[in-house]
């Protein structure tokens, strides 16, 4: 490999190590350690592929790759940053890097980066996009992923490549890993933005109903101003709807149009590539939805990334009228021991309900273990609660959490706190029991099944089918 590489680190070990491998691997490497220095090489003309930190002593760089992009185009700039979030890598690909690195990384993946860079370098360069809006140097507080995990950067990393692209992506992962999350941010951060999200859950939707919504949004008729569709658990797709999706898919692709240029964006927390070779998914209907292909990391995949994901809870919840709440150091580490298989929304929703029964403003290690034992029963209460009534067993559970609150009171809405608690596993097992048939579970349940798929929504409730009871 042969280059003329410059290195822009204020670390002056890393720029020395990354100078010796670099050099090791035939390029020719000078490195600096600050912004000014850096830019009078660039006008003298120095340099072929520029690997640069973020912030340095006099600046932040990603804010000069305009400056160095205007007069030096065909210089591939490759951006590290220990900063490892959505909005660094975000803003580091819009400026024009041609790559992203979070710290810390493997020095044979950034030789391999400025190796390709050095044989692209003549050609076309990534055009500077002008589609950030004003205030996207100040989405730092308002992020909606959390996490610095390797494999959250690695994410990152791919959002901030396909963001503004055309790809048909497939988002996969668990119940509760964050897919719809995942497609609203690819929606609100892209250059569709301005545009509807369109989001169709094909769990609770027939052909008829899907039918019904594609006829008002992708038709002649229609107001053009859907910028995306999300496609929720294509897995549950029938062939009816997946073969319908494909048309869909292929008139959109053909001369007719009436059909609107859109975003496709899908979902599925099943193995489609299972589902395809069990008969049940069509694979052209797969390669045609995975252009690109996200795979969300369960959160015990991701542990590290649990004290800012509670923190980062705690302040959502205080925006929306609760009290300012932290978490003790034990009670984080006692959080990080719990297996947490409804991932980051049951930890959410754990965090929630943390909020709401502690008194003080910092919840501490006591109570935070109490509220741990109660997500699973012991042996000793369920042997307690068989046979027994409903109304008796919600009595003896409810004695039980008054008892721990000592000689405080619960926090106000506690009414409304215990329907959600009462309502949310009635929903789930009921759905569960009818195989997962929402007009049978509303007919079970007594109500309206508008006012059940209502419920659903609100509850962010997983309804699956072929699922019995045991």
């Amino acid at each position: 490999m042969e280059g003329n590489v410059i290195i822009a680190d204020d670390d002056r070990s890393l720029r020395m190590i990354l100078a010796q491998a670099l050099s090791r691997a035939g390029c020719k490497v000078r490195a600096t350690g600050t912004l000014s220095t850096l830019w009078r090489w660039l006008e003298d003309g120095e340099g072929e592929v520029l690997v640069t930190d973020v912030m340095m002593p006099d600046g932040d760089t990603i804010e000069l790759i305009p400056r160095i992009k205007k007069k030096r185009p065909d210089m591939p700039i490759i951006v590290m940053s220990a900063k490892n979030n959505l909005n660094t890598a975000m803003r580091a690909n819009q400026f024009g890097a041609y790559q992203y690195l979070p710290k810390p990384f493997d020095l044979k993946d950034l030789i391999s980066s400025v190796n390709t860079a050095i044989k692209l370098r003549t050609s076309s360069s990534p055009e500077l996009k002008d589609n950030l809006s004003s205030n996207d140097n100040h989405l730092e507080d308002n992020l909606p992923i959390v996490g610095s995990s390797p494999v959250m950067q690695n994410i990152y990393r791919i959002l901030s490549k396909v963001i503004n692209t055309d790809f048909n992506i497939l988002i996969e992962g668990k119940s509760g890993t964050g897919k719809n999350l995942i497609a609203q941010v690819l929606h609100d951060f892209g250059t569709r933005r301005d545009k509807r999200f369109l989001s169709v859950n094909l769990s609770l939707m027939s052909l008829k109903e899907l039918q019904d919504i594609f006829s008002k949004n992708f038709s002649n008729q229609s107001d053009k101003n859907i910028g995306t569709l999300f496609l929720d658990e294509i897995s549950n797709a029938n062939f009816e709807v997946q073969n319908f999706i494909l048309s869909f898919l292929n008139k959109r692709e053909s001369s007719e149009k009436n059909y609107q240029d859109v975003k496709i964006i899908s979902s599925s927390r099943k193995d489609l590539k299972e589902l395809i070779e069990n008969g049940k998914f069509r694979e052209d209907l797969f390669y045609r939805l995975n252009e690109v292909s996200i795979l969300i990391p369960l959160l015990d995949e991701r542990l590290g990334d649990i004290p800012e994901l509670a923190a980062h809870f705690l302040k959502e919840f205080s925006k929306s009228g609760m009290e300012p709440k932290s978490l003790t150091k034990n009670s984080v580490e006692l959080i990080k021991k719990k297996k947490w298989t409804g991932n980051v929304r049951e930890l959410r929703n754990f965090i929630g309900r943390l909020s709401l029964v502690s008194n003080n403003e910092i919840i501490d290690e006591k109570i935070t273990k109490h509220e741990l034992s109660m997500i699973t029963y012991e042996e000793t209460d369920l042997n307690t609660l068989e046979g027994s009534k409903i109304s008796k067993s919600l009595e003896i559970h409810l004695s039980h959490y008054f008892r721990s609150l000592g000689d405080s009171l619960p926090a106000p809405g506690l009414y409304q706190t215990v329907l959600k608690e009462v309502e949310i596993p009635l929903i789930n097992l009921t759905l569960a029991l009818c195989d997962g048939n929402q007009i049978k579970a509303a007919n079970l349940l007594g109500i309206n099944r508008n006012t059940l798929r209502k419920k659903i929504k609100d509850y962010d409730l997983v309804v699956t089918r072929g699922k019995k009871l045991m």
